[in-house]
């Protein structure tokens, strides 16, 4: 019998635990091996893995798509080169990969592409709830193309996720095709061409794996390293 696909999660140091957790129950679900991936894990340029998944949480740095920084705000930079060491490595070998929110959005910046800084500022009707109970509870439909990775995996072309991002992808990075948008032109998903996958979505999958649809994107995930390995 085969061992189970090994997918490196990538996480901030010392933070974003419960998400982490999220992320590998959803792995685990799907059949895969979660190992966490982080900045401080030294020599993790020699680690193996058969999948990728890169994660959410802080703002990627501006400066990686010529914008200025944000005032006050603290970046991480470390995650970011280890996040972009990844995401370069799993594009040039063709490593399955699925990036959420952050994830999503350094893929696009790995590609050559840009981000808005503020969402609400960038689209009209796109002053989203904020707090706790929004995160739990607040659902907004995406429309998704059809023909495209995204709706290979999910068959259907609509679909009502959570929203817990302030920034999207603004100009597409070289290569990328949009899987999915909200109504208001927001981009929720982007893949790569001739890749094995390499997928990107705006929302958070791993806090919905109470419903089928969202596991199916884990489960993919899973197939396809399953494929490489």
């Amino acid at each position: 019998m085969s061992s189970a696909p090994i997918i490196g999660i990538t996480k901030p140091d010392n933070k974003d635990f419960l998400a982490y957790c999220a992320l590998w129950l959803s792995v685990k679900i799907a059949g895969g091996r979660p190992i966490v991936l982080s900045a401080s894990h030294e020599g993790y340029e020699g680690v193996t893995i058969d999948g990728l998944l890169l994660g959410g949480g802080k703002d990627v740095f501006p400066g990686r798509y010529n914008q200025p920084p944000k005032e006050d705000y603290i970046y991480d930079p470390d995650r970011d080169e280890m996040e972009v060491f990844w995401a370069e490595r799993a594009k040039e070998e063709n490593i399955p990969t699925l990036g959420i929110c952050r994830g999503a959005q350094l893929i696009n910046v790995v590609c050559g592409g840009a981000v808005h800084m503020s969402v609400s500022d960038a689209y009209e009707d796109a002053h989203y709830p904020d707090g706790i109970l929004h995160n739990i509870f607040y659902r907004k439909k995406i429309m998704i193309h059809e023909n495209c990775p995204l709706y290979d995996i999910l068959k259907r072309t609509e679909l009502d996720v959570n929203s817990i991002h302030k920034q999207a992808i603004a100009v597409l990075g070289e290569g990328l095709e949009i899987n999915a948008r909200e109504n208001n032109g927001v981009i929720q998903a982007v893949s790569l061409k001739d890749h094995p996958m390499y997928l990107g979505v705006q929302f958070h999958p791993e806090f919905l794996i109470h419903r089928k649809i969202f596991r199916s994107l884990f489960r993919a995930l899973v197939v396809k390293a399953g494929e490489k390995s």
